[in-house]
C-alpha cells in the first residue's frame, strides 16, 4: 500500500484541478422589508464572488432570502462535493448574537435564520460527502449593538446591519458530527459590525484583501489572523474566529 506523506497529516490536500468540483455558496441579503438596506453589501457580493472563482470554486449567489433553510439544504446535497476539497459558505445580512435576519424580519423572533443551522446542515452526519474536508463559513453581520466610544467619531460615513442602531450593522459516535470547520465572524457578540455604503463591509475587505496577499504561504487561520491584527489598531469592531474545528492547517494554494 502506498504510504501517506508527512504533509497529508498536518495540511488538509487538495484534488486534481482537473477533476475536482469546488462549491462555494454566497448568501446576501440587502434588501429588507422592515430594516435598513444594506447599502455597499452588493460590493461585498461582487469582490467575494470575484475572489472565490479565482481560487477555483464555482460560485454560486443567493440575495434578499428569507430565513428558510430549503437552499443551503440543497447546497449541502450536491454531488460535486464527493470530488471537492473544501467547501466556502459566505452569511451576510443583519444579525443579533446567534443569529442572522431574513429580509421580512422584524425583531428576534420574526423570519430568523440560527447560526447552529449552518453548522448542522453541513455536519458529517448531513453532508458526508464532505466529511474530512475543510468547510469554511464566513459571517457579515451584527452580533449586537454595542458599538466602540472611539469610533462614534468616524461612525457618519458607515453603517451597521441591526435594527435599532442609527447607522447600518450586520448584528447572529464512530465520526465526529462535526468536525473540520472553521467560521470566520465579522465582530465579537454583542457587538456591531461595520459597512461603508459605497466600497462595502470593513471586515470583508480585509478579508479579501488578506487572502490576495497571502494565501499563496499562509494557511487560512493565519490569514484571518492578520485580518485581526490590521483590527487591533481600529476599535470599531474585532473579527473573531468561532467554532473552529479544523484538525490540519488549510492551505488554498491559489494557483494550483
Amino acid at each position: 500500500a502506498k504510504k501517506k506523506s508527512w504533509e497529508s497529516f498536518v495540511i488538509y490536500p487538495i484534488n486534481d484541478p482537473k477533476t475536482r468540483t469546488r462549491l462555494a455558496l454566497i448568501i446576501c441579503n440587502i434588501k429588507f422589508e422592515y430594516s435598513n438596506d444594506r447599502l455597499g453589501a452588493e460590493v461585498d457580493l461582487e469582490q467575494l464572488t470575484l475572489l472565490l472563482q479565482d481560487l477555483g470554486y464555482k460560485v454560486e449567489t443567493e440575495t434578499n432570502l428569507s430565513s428558510e433553510v430549503k437552499k443551503k439544504k440543497k447546497f449541502a446535497a450536491r454531488e460535486e462535493h464527493k470530488t471537492s476539497d473544501g467547501m466556502f459558505v459566505v452569511l451576510m445580512s443583519h444579525g443579533y448574537q446567534d443569529s442572522l435576519c431574513g429580509v421580512h424580519s422584524k425583531d428576534k423572533q420574526s423570519d430568523i435564520f440560527s447560526i447552529k443551522t449552518v453548522f448542522s446542515t453541513f455536519n458529517n452526519i448531513n453532508c458526508p460527502a464532505l466529511r474530512g474536508k475543510p468547510k469554511v463559513v464566513i459571517i457579515q453581520a451584527c452580533r449586537g449593538e454595542n458599538t466602540e466610544d472611539s469610533a462614534a467619531s468616524a461612525a457618519a460615513s458607515l453603517q451597521s446591519d441591526s435594527h435599532t442602531v442609527q447607522f447600518q450593522t450586520d448584528a447572529v459516535r464512530r465520526v465526529h458530527v462535526e468536525s473540520d470547520f472553521i467560521c470566520l465572524y465579522s465582530t465579537t457578540p454583542d457587538h456591531v459590525s461595520w459597512r461603508h455604503p459605497e466600497t462595502g463591509s470593513l471586515f470583508i475587505n480585509q478579508l479579501i484583501e488578506n487572502i490576495k496577499n497571502h494565501a499563496w504561504n499562509c494557511n487560512l487561520e493565519e490569514v484571518f489572523r492578520k485580518v485581526q491584527q490590521h483590527f487591533a489598531n481600529n476599535p470599531c469592531q474585532m473579527p473573531s474566529r468561532d467554532r473552529n474545528t479544523l484538525t490540519k492547517k488549510f492551505y488554498l494554494f491559489p494557483g494550483h
